[in-house]
Parts: structure tokens; C-alpha cells; sequence
């Protein structure tokens, strides 16, 4: 009952974000032969679609990078989050989350769900449980002004630790797998 409580009071503005009326949209017109290839082919009539797209993608790494940069300038500011808090989020990016990875990449290899004999893919698939947390964290909570001194805390100290423990973690995900 109370899902269906939640699930009726959440308004659907909430819900349907551009992010998420893009992915929806991407969808159905990758699904749809017809659809796609008026998009996609370089002759078609919505190929415009397509090529504003690509130049604005070309802009999105450089502009994700300079929010960063603005968000770790300062270092790292006063947050309500507290130093426990802060330590908690660390260790649980940093050494909980890439030993769920191994697991979960390990058992899927056990299960043969993954490319056969491709090191490099199971490398990656490793990898991304190390990163730290997606630039995007301080670009959204700069957008939405809510948690923007707590999202620029979280991303200093992350890209900080990021420094020795992707080192550490890149010995041994290749004692691993080689």
C-alpha cells in the first residue's frame, strides 16, 4: 500500500526530467527502423537532429572538467556533512565498492556472462568501480544550489584518495587477471 501511496503522490514532473524524456525518446526511436534512419542517415530530414547533437557533445567533457576545476578550486570548503561522515563516504567509495566490483566481476567470468578471453573489457568493468563519484554530482548540485558545499567537499577529498588508491587498486586488478 504505501508504494502505491508513494507512487501516487509523486508528481510526474519529478519523474519526467530531460534526462529522462531524452533516454525515454533515444528508445523509441532506436527501436523504430524508420524512425532511426530519418535521425541517423546523413540524407534524411532530421539528420540536423544528429549533427547539433554531436557538437554539443563535443563541448560536454571540456564543460564537466571546468566545473570541477571551479568546485576544487577552493578545496575543500565547510560542509555540514562532518568529518566521520566524510570518511564513511571514502572508505565506502574506496574499498567497499571495488571489492563488491571484483566479486561481481569475478563471479559474472565464473558464469561466462562476460566477452570471452577479452582481459582488457574485464579490466575496464574493474575499473569503474574505482573512479570516484561522477563530476556530474557537483554540476547537478550546482544547478539545483542544494548540497554544493558538500558536493565540492565529497569531490576534493575523492579525487585526493583517487590519486594513491587507483594506483594501489591497478596492481590488483592486473594480479588478477595476467
Amino acid at each position: 500500500m504505501k508504494i502505491r501511496y508513494v507512487a501516487w503522490m509523486t508528481p510526474i514532473h519529478g519523474i519526467l526530467q530531460p534526462p529522462t524524456i531524452a533516454f525515454l525518446l533515444a528508445i523509441v526511436i532506436g527501436m523504430i527502423p524508420t524512425l532511426k534512419s530519418l535521425v541517423f542517415d546523413d540524407d534524411q530530414v532530421l539528420s540536423f537532429l544528429t549533427d547539433s547533437l554531436d557538437i554539443v557533445a563535443e563541448a560536454m567533457v571540456p564543460s564537466a572538467v571546468l566545473v570541477l576545476g571551479g568546485m576544487l578550486a577552493e578545496g575543500p570548503n565547510e560542509s555540514n556533512l562532518g568529518m566521520r561522515t566524510t570518511i564513511a563516504i571514502i572508505v565506502a567509495r574506496f574499498l567497499v565498492l571495488p571489492l563488491i566490483g571484483i566479486g561481481v566481476v569475478l563471479l559474472s567470468d565464473k558464469l561466462n556472462l562476460l566477452v570471452a578471453d577479452d582481459q582488457l573489457y574485464r579490466f575496464v568493468l574493474l575499473l569503474q568501480y574505482t573512479t570516484p563519484s561522477a563530476i556530474l554530482l557537483g554540476a547537478v548540485a550546482s544547478l539545483r544550489g542544494y548540497a554544493v558545499r558538500e558536493a565540492s567537499a565529497l569531490l576534493f577529498w575523492q579525487h585526493t584518495v583517487v590519486a594513491f588508491s587507483l594506483s594501489l587498486y591497478i596492481i590488483v586488478y592486473f594480479y588478477i587477471l595476467f
